[in-house]
């Protein structure tokens, strides 16, 4: 049998990974020493494709076995966990523990997903949040400006202090 380790690392490099679909940030740290790149909150590519999603799903009745577990969902439709939070998502239930004591979800069909997945960002357009990000609406929830004339003076004074 499989370990979770081996299934992760393996859904990880599937095309139909939920971070192929999100924007990606890069921050690096005072001084350039360390780069950190991450997948953003949002989910572009469903956001976009939300009502295509919901006008292809089918409507199916939540069954008891699924309370909490959405993905027995996925691997019930798709043989596969991988869809758990894309089910949660076009149900609009915003975690694990919501997903219970519902009359019916809506279940997109494999196709439809196969077909958005033409849509997913890039993983090289990465908005770099140490530069001036004031004009890109894209990262202004992460963070505008790494930091300012105040936050330099401070790190230069605890570094003197050290």
């Amino acid at each position: 049998m499989q370990s979770i380790k081996h299934e992760a690392k393996r859904n990880a490099e599937l095309s139909t990974n939920v971070d192929n679909f999100r924007s990606r940030y890069k921050e690096s740290s005072y001084e350039g020493t360390i780069e950190v790149s991450f997948p953003a909150g949002n989910i572009k590519t469903l956001d976009k494709n939300l009502f295509k999603l919901l006008a292809g799903s089918n409507k199916v009745t939540f069954k008891p076995t699924w309370h909490q577990r959405p993905d027995y969902v996925s691997i019930e439709f798709y043989n596969t966990t991988m869809f758990w939070q894309l089910i949660l998502y076009i149900n609009r239930i915003p975690s694990i523990e919501d997903f219970r004591d519902l009359e019916t979800i809506y279940v997109p069909p494999f196709n439809l997903i196969v077909d958005i997945m033409r849509d997913k960002i890039s993983k090289t357009e990465i908005v770099d949040l140490d530069e001036d990000t004031s004009d890109n609406s894209e990262a202004r929830y992460f963070k505008i400006y790494p930091l300012d004339d105040r936050e330099r003076n401070i790190i230069k004074a605890m570094e003197l202090l050290t």
